[in-house]
């Protein structure tokens, strides 16, 4: 049965009024577990967006993604997804932001990146709306309470900790991106606050008695031992680096599956046979308003070569190559070793 918010003999304070402070002990580092669940069926729509969701996320019950959180509050966090929707193991999926610097290491080899302000830190996909930069709201709490008319209940024990169980209820004329984070559209939301730190330990959003909204730490460790360049962004020259707002190299894809892609779009994949000895070969699919294939050659040499390739019919400048497909090059080789890449270029064929 649902525990109703607020029902266990609570104490209120006055509107606006938090609960007392914790005790000012604040770890240097904090390593910890995090599981991030939503009710999709229950929660109101966040900031007035229409959601698209596939049917089996559409009935009721918490659907839970799990990440780790290295911090070290007020300015370096690092948010690594562990466990995606169903629990499967994702692929390289990092959060990064060190002072005015935030960053997004994708699955796909592609960094994303940006200047950093706080007050964006809002959900950075349609699929996961409702997931912070790097929950810095659950170290502190008071950015809730503050607006809310708040209830203290009897205190408990989380995670082996003593914590303050609050409830509070948003008090009327605050818009709803001030509850972005924590669950927007709740009628209550219920606090574990740990005493020590001052940290939520859980946080739940409330809509008609039921949770449709919870973040909650399932492991905590104060001043872990890290690597030293734990808080660096250390990108790799395989990376794609682009700014947010850009358009991104897209879906990393095997070479029949692009060729497949393509073919559907009336132009061919274009691949150099053979590949140039010690170099590797990486595609990504770009279903834009014109589907496009980006195809790099990463050389011996250490440079690359990136060609964008697309049907003829949706060609604005450049001529056709090999009469269906359209290739705009670019990258760090230099342009004899992008000549002798080019001259390779064959339509591929289905292979392993």
């Amino acid at each position: 049965m649902t525990q109703r918010p607020g029902q266990d003999e609570p104490r209120t304070y006055p509107a606006g009024m938090a609960v007392p402070p914790a005790p000012a002990f604040r770890p240097a580092l904090y390593r910890l577990r995090l599981r991030h669940g939503v009710d999709f069926a229950r929660r109101p729509e966040p900031l007035g967006q229409v959601e698209y969701l596939p049917p089996e996320h559409r009935r009721c019950g918490l659907v839970t993604v799990e990440y780790e959180l290295h911090a070290k509050p007020p300015a370096r966090w690092r948010l690594c997804r562990v466990r995606g929707v169903g629990g499967e193991t994702p692929g390289r999926d990092e959060i990064l932001v060190v002072e005015d610097r935030w960053y997004w290491f994708h699955p796909n080899d592609d960094v994303e990146y940006d200047e950093y302000r706080p007050e964006d830190a809002a959900p950075y996909d349609a699929y996961q709306q409702t997931v912070p930069d790097h929950f810095q709201h659950l170290f502190e709490p008071d950015s809730l309470l503050a607006l809310c008319q708040v209830q203290r209940t009897p205190p408990a024990v989380l995670l082996g900790r003593s914590v303050r169980v609050v409830v509070a209820h948003p008090r009327p004329g605050h818009p709803a991106r001030a509850f972005a984070l924590w669950g927007p559209g709740a009628d209550a939301y219920r606090l574990h606050i740990d005493a020590s730190t001052g940290l939520a330990l859980r946080a739940e959003a409330f809509v008609a008695g039921h949770p449709f909204q919870v973040d909650e730490v399932v492991g905590l460790e104060l001043d872990p031992d890290v690597p030293p360049a734990l808080f660096e962004a250390g990108l790799d020259p395989r990376d794609v680096l682009y700014r947010r707002g850009d358009i991104g190299p897209g879906r990393r894809v095997p070479p029949a599956r692009a060729a497949r892609y393509a073919a559907a779009e009336g132009f061919d994949l274009l691949l150099p046979q053979p590949l140039p000895p010690e170099g590797s070969l990486r595609i990504w699919d770009r279903p834009l308003s014109r589907r496009e294939i980006r195809v790099q050659v990463d050389l011996a040499s250490g440079r690359h070569v990136v060609m964008l390739q697309y049907a003829a019919h949706d060609a604005s400048g450049p001529p056709a190559l090999r009469g269906r497909t359209c290739v705009d090059v670019s990258g760090t080789a230099d342009p004899e070793e992008t000549e002798n890449l080019m001259a390779l270029l064959a339509p591929y064929a289905d292979g392993p």
